[in-house]
């Protein structure tokens, strides 16, 4: 990447060019994920070129039973607030209502479209990450990957979710949730990683620093999907 900060420093000392410009941004992309695996930028591809709908149907969708559920989890800090991770933030609509309600929230996403919207709707801090690549410089009280780690490859879930636990403090809640299903399958050129309950305790189970998981089935919120249906569950760290 140095020729690229050496490129984009010497126009931007003639006002040239900014990180916002078009070509930039396409560079940067370019340069952050050029060695993922083609199925990982394809997804991001798909969630940048429909990010409009995508923001649309799912921006005003109400998740406040789960995120209560997740909240009631969190262990107590001094002063109240708990420092949260929206892991896979998509249109920035759970990291808003985290941070309205007085929480120290950050996020991230691999989609730069995604990461550009949590960031002008929640105004909190967005990093373009990948789970396979997740670290962070401190422990969270929670962190809620709500429909996200269902576009990691089942082989790859148990070392994603241990990453994430490991970044947890005692006692510190993930939230997690996928589609019902027996198996993994590609729809628009999107990965998914399907779970029953049975299945997704299994996972959880095999992770070791993960404690008792309250496992629940819901159903889609948005009104055209109704029959869809998830499972979720909030877990603690041991």
């Amino acid at each position: 990447m140095k020729w690229l900060v050496v490129w984009r420093s010497s126009f931007q000392k003639i006002g040239a060019i900014n990180d916002s410009t078009p070509l930039v941004k396409s560079l940067i992309y370019w340069e952050a994920t050029r060695s993922w695996p083609r199925s990982n930028v394809a997804m991001s591809d798909y969630y940048d070129h429909h990010a409009t709908t995508f923001i649309a149907t799912t921006r005003d969708v109400d998740m406040s039973e789960s995120r209560g559920r997740f909240l009631t989890a969190l262990p107590t800090r001094p002063g109240g607030s708990a420092r949260i991770l929206d892991a896979g933030s998509g249109s920035g609509r759970d990291a808003l209502a985290f941070r309205l309600l007085g929480h120290e929230v950050a996020a991230f996403d691999a989609s730069p479209a995604m990461v550009a919207a949590t960031q002008a709707h929640a105004a909190v801090l967005t990093r373009l990450m990948r789970f396979e690549e997740f670290a962070w410089e401190h422990q969270l009280e929670g962190i809620w990957a709500c429909a996200s780690l269902l576009h990691v490859a089942a082989v790859d879930l148990p070392g994603v979710i241990g990453r994430l636990a490991a970044h947890l403090v005692p006692g510190g809640a993930l939230y997690l949730s996928f589609k019902h299903g027996t198996g993994d399958r590609m729809n628009d050129r999107r990965r998914f990683t399907d779970m029953t309950a049975e299945r997704l305790a299994a996972l959880l189970d095999g992770c070791g620093t993960l404690g008792q998981p309250d496992i629940w089935v819901s159903w889609d919120c948005r009104p055209d999907r109704a029959s869809e249906v998830w499972v979720n569950s909030v877990v603690k760290k041991t």
